[in-house]
């Protein structure tokens, strides 16, 4: 049977935001006189944002008191960049096109909500999706299955009867954990591996037969 509702990930399987990101932290330490590299700075994509600055902090002997201060002016630089250019993975427009007469749509991420609405609106997918998780509806960042436990509760439906889209280790162990069996893994950010498991692998969203089938359409 076809699920009855398709849970998406945003960042890495709606859109590709993970430049925007490492801009806006590299920005937000620049006031401090602090730079970071690329490459440490794309690691705040696996963790929250909260964690990530402590640890920096932490680690230059910084003190800590200011976290969420400057987690808000990330935050608000993010959302900024997004507006001005919003970076929705080529297919994924046409393919919600394709899925929102089939199956409800939500969004579950790690991310703040309000980088979620402003890509959304920007791709014109807002209408699209009925419910969208963030981080500011849980307590437990992914691979935690806060998220997707509440976002079952909120559809009223059983894990056997929905479908989630991510592309991280830490996500499909989020869904797994909340009981969600029907996986897909695409590979917008990181090749076929062990990280996939059980789940099925795309390389890439699409409106393509390949991902309508892979969810049983």
């Amino acid at each position: 049977m076809p699920p009855r509702a398709i849970l998406f990930d945003f960042d890495g399987v709606i859109a590709a935001t993970e430049n925007h990101h490492v801009a806006a932290w590299q920005r937000t330490l620049g006031f401090l006189g602090l730079s970071i590299g690329d490459q440490a700075a794309s690691r705040a994509a696996e963790i929250d944002d909260r964690d990530f600055l402590r640890e920096f902090f932490e680690g230059r002997g910084i003190p800590v008191d200011k976290v969420d201060d400057w987690v808000d002016r990330k935050r608000a630089l993010t959302v900024e960049l997004l507006k001005y250019a919003p970076r929705v993975y080529p297919g994924v427009v046409e393919l919600v096109g394709a899925l929102r007469d089939r199956a409800r749509l939500a969004v579950v991420s790690g991310s703040w909500r309000e980088c979620v609405e402003t890509v959304l609106e920007a791709a014109g997918l807002t209408d699209a999706f009925g419910l969208i998780i963030t981080k500011e509806d849980v307590t437990d960042r992914k691979p935690h299955p806060e998220a997707y436990a509440l976002a079952l509760k909120k559809l009223r439906l059983a894990p056997t009867s929905v479908a989630a889209i991510e592309d991280s280790p830490t996500g499909l162990i989020s869904a797994r954990e909340a009981g969600i069996r029907r996986l897909i893994a695409v590979g917008h950010r990181r090749p076929i591996g062990d990280w996939i498991g059980d789940a099925a692998f795309i390389e890439k969203l699409g409106p393509g037969a390949e991902v309508l089938e892979r969810l049983g359409f």
